[in-house]
């Protein structure tokens, strides 16, 4: 054997040792993206990308993949295709589905190694699985350094309420819980999720809404075209948008 070819093996049995510490460490500092990303070594069934339990039946996900496929071509259309391809992890009981979505909230997107979109009985709906897949369709598109350390929790979430088309978070509603858009909080001050997510539910339902409405102020096809040529051009966010996007960014 030459050196070099020690030298090759050595560094592939190091990399093979110090995979589980890797995975260990990054279980105790995010473990439910680490469930997701190991998703494949779990007991788990799995069609069609579909991971469920053993308790949801064969009926019950063939129905899901009907409303995942209407969802992926809402997404489609609003970006002119659809270039993610997801993991979806239905969990029916809500013990399972805690163990990946803590916060309570009926569904999950993460995004690292790929993405992951996790999924509640509670979000067996088209216009919440259509929001999820949005999410994971910006990911693709700017990678994920931008998405996770560029743009701001109130865009994020703005962009994808854009194929969210639930009557509790749209316009009129808005105008209703401002009472006619009176003594609203900025929402361009939420640049981070702990922000965005802070407040009891009716507030956090505010912020998506308030959310959804300044992007969609700002949105056009051709603008969201040229917004991801100049993020993946290395523009920051901040510079690409347009006009002021908030306090300074991340």
């Amino acid at each position: 054997m030459t050196l070099q070819e020690k030298i090759v093996l050595r560094l592939f049995l190091f990399c093979i040792l110090l995979t589980p510490f890797v995975i260990g460490i990054h279980y105790a500092i995010f473990p439910e993206e680490t469930k997701c990303i190991l998703v494949d070594w779990t007991n788990l069934e799995n069609k069609d990308r579909i991971y469920y339990s053993e308790i949801s039946s064969e009926k019950e996900i063939d129905s899901l993949q009907v409303l995942i496929d209407s969802a992926a071509l809402r997404v489609a259309k609003f970006w002119g295709e659809k270039t993610c391809n997801p993991k979806y992890i239905y969990l029916k009981d809500k013990t399972d589905y805690a163990g990946y979505c803590p916060s309570g909230a009926p569904a999950a997107t993460y995004l690292k190694l790929g993405s992951y979109i996790v999924l509640s009985s509670d979000a067996v709906n088209i216009d919440i699985i259509t929001h999820e897949i949005s999410h994971a369709e910006f990911f693709e598109r700017i990678g994920f350094s931008r998405w996770t350390y560029d743009i701001p929790s109130w865009f994020k979430h703005g962009l994808a309420m854009q194929n969210d088309y639930r009557e509790g978070y749209s316009e009129e509603q808005l105008k209703v819980v401002t009472k006619d858009m009176q003594d609203i909080p900025e929402i361009k001050d939420f640049i981070y999720d702990l922000a965005f997510y802070s407040g009891t539910e009716e507030e956090v339902a505010l912020h998506y809404m308030l959310a959804k409405q300044e992007v969609k102020k700002w949105y056009s096809p051709q603008k969201l075209k040229q917004l991801i040529a100049d993020l993946n051009a290395s523009k920051k966010f901040k510079d690409a948008f347009g006009y002021d996007a908030g306090i300074i960014q991340k």
